[in-house]
């Protein structure tokens, strides 16, 4: 088949519609990536696994006034451009939303809407568009031919919402990473930030972005002064510089910037444990599964979670983690001082159970949901 996967972004760090397009390229697909044209990147080029990617150029000027016509040029372009294709993957409901229209003008395209998050229910969106966002899954979800989410949460509340208005099949396929090739003892994260083979770290990578327990994390900082536990943050986002000041005011804290999606597991293994700080604002975090949590587990690091009952559900299921009861700097500190006193057995103890989990929740297993989406597809008419 054609497949057009479609994201709105540059497609320059997502991890998910990478793996995607190498999953379905290696399935026999042609795939096209599409994408948006920004900064300076090529309009059309080949990803080194083969498949194509061609990002969207506007060229309605960037005016505030001019948004509204921007965005439906991109419509209208992306809509038109790519038609002709057997399959779009939609990544997220804004894709979704364009792959309606080009339903609309070539009826022959089958809809694959692949919700990276509970689409209405998403942090920080206006309520005027997770309305919309809703409406427009209420009307039209049931010309997907499937729907893939990535919680089994999200899945019930989709199902419970959906089936009546027509949504026909549901697939979880859940943002696990690729199998981690090599557990070699390096120590890539101490070696660059100048840490200790004895002290225990603690690392929250990914978006460092509101409403994912940062504020929280920084607010505990100053108790781990003096202790052998340290913290580290490891991405970007625009609360770097609320991390760089606490790094600045303690000892304990440090920033590792964002390093190449090959490299995290590596990285992330030179912690003692992994923390899933994501605040429970919204249904979409209360139902998360974020791929910090599984890539802290191919890495055969324990984790702390919050209060979420999927990341819960899979630390229990497999012994692997705790859940932090408290969800406060206090909170927080309290479970890593008791981590902290019971390392290494903890992490001894956690073997087993860790290499359960890493040989299940892996994207070389997970992919096998998303193929057989497409298979389904080729042999419908």
């Amino acid at each position: 088949m054609k497949i057009a996967n479609v994201v709105l972004n540059d497609f320059t760090r997502d991890n998910r519609v990478l793996k995607t397009s190498i999953a379905l390229m290696e399935a026999g697909h042609e795939v096209t990536v599409v994408a948006l044209h920004r900064n300076q990147l090529p309009r059309v080029e080949y990803h080194p696994a083969g498949f194509r990617i061609e990002r969207v150029r506007i060229y309605i000027p960037g005016f505030r006034v001019l948004a509204p016509f921007k965005w439906a040029e991109l419509v209208l372009r992306i809509a038109w451009v790519y038609r002709k294709a057997d399959a779009w993957h939609c990544n997220d409901a804004e894709a979704f939303g364009i792959g309606l229209l080009a339903k609309w003008l070539r009826s022959s395209i089958k809809l694959v809407y692949d919700c990276h998050e509970f689409e209405s229910e998403r942090n920080g969106k206006p309520a005027w568009l997770s309305k919309a966002v809703r409406r427009m899954e209420t009307r039209h979800i049931g010309k997907a031919e499937e729907v893939i989410v990535v919680s089994p949460s999200i899945q019930a509340a989709y199902e419970s919402r959906y089936t009546e208005h027509g949504m026909r099949r549901i697939s979880l396929v859940r943002n696990v990473p690729n199998a981690r090739s090599s557990n070699a003892a390096t120590q890539p994260l101490r070696e660059n930030l100048g840490l200790k083979a004895d002290d225990f770290v603690a690392i929250y990578q990914g978006a460092l972005t509101i409403n994912r327990g940062i504020e929280t994390l920084l607010a505990m900082a100053p108790k781990l002064n003096g202790s052998r536990i340290h913290l580290v943050f490891m991405g970007y986002g625009m609360l770097e510089p609320q991390v760089m000041e606490a790094v600045r005011q303690n000892a304990n804290v440090h920033f590792q910037p964002a390093v190449p999606y090959e490299e995290v597991l590596g990285y992330t293994g030179d912690a003692d444990v992994g923390l899933v700080s994501v605040k429970p604002v919204c249904l979409s975090y209360l139902y998360c599964l974020p791929n910090k949590l599984f890539e802290s587990i191919q890495a055969g690091i324990p984790v702390l979670v919050n209060d979420l009952p999927d990341c819960v559900a899979l630390i229990e299921r497999f012994g692997i983690g705790a859940r932090v009861v408290n969800d406060t700097p206090e909170g927080w500190y309290e479970a890593l001082a008791e981590a902290e006193s019971k390392s290494p057995a903890w992490k001894v103890q956690a073997i087993d159970g860790m290499r359960e989990a890493q040989a299940a929740l892996n994207w070389e297993n997970e992919s096998h949901g998303l193929t057989a989406i497409y298979e389904r597809l080729q042999l419908e008419p």
